[in-house]
């Protein structure tokens, strides 16, 4: 089972019933309450490359919270690898709803898992 599917809590029955056919819908925490900030310690110890570019930007936004709401710290560049500390629920990004604790460039903030190879952190906040 893949890291995301395991970040999601979707088990292996609900992985056999979307291979047989079925539909398997992953309910996901709401992110009205998204809060700015940073995340707790260090806990991950492991790295992630910036993936998905975007036309017209520089690199995905790396902001002070896990949502679209939170100010923009630096733009890391697409193929830059980034040290992971945690992942938190925040707000979608191309139906991906985690965020990762990263460091960058004296940073200190928080990257869509969309755009971090193996959907970032498998350490929870």
């Amino acid at each position: 089972m893949s890291k995301f599917l395991q970040r999601i809590g979707v088990g292996s029955a609900a992985v056999l019933l979307a291979i047989a056919g079925g539909l398997v819908v992953a309910a996901s925490p709401a992110s009205a309450a998204v809060t700015c900030g940073p995340p707790a310690p260090d806990k991950d110890g492991t790295s992630a490359q910036v993936i998905n570019s975007v036309s017209g930007y520089v690199g995905p936004a790396m902001r002070t919270g896990p949502g679209h709401n939170c100010s923009i710290l630096v733009r890391p560049p697409w193929g830059a690898w980034l040290p992971m500390n945690c992942y938190r629920y925040g707000d979608s990004v191309n139906g991906v709803t985690t965020w990762t604790a990263v460091h960058y460039n004296g940073y200190f903030g928080w990257v869509s898992d969309y755009h971090l190879s193996g959907y970032g952190s498998m350490q929870a906040c």
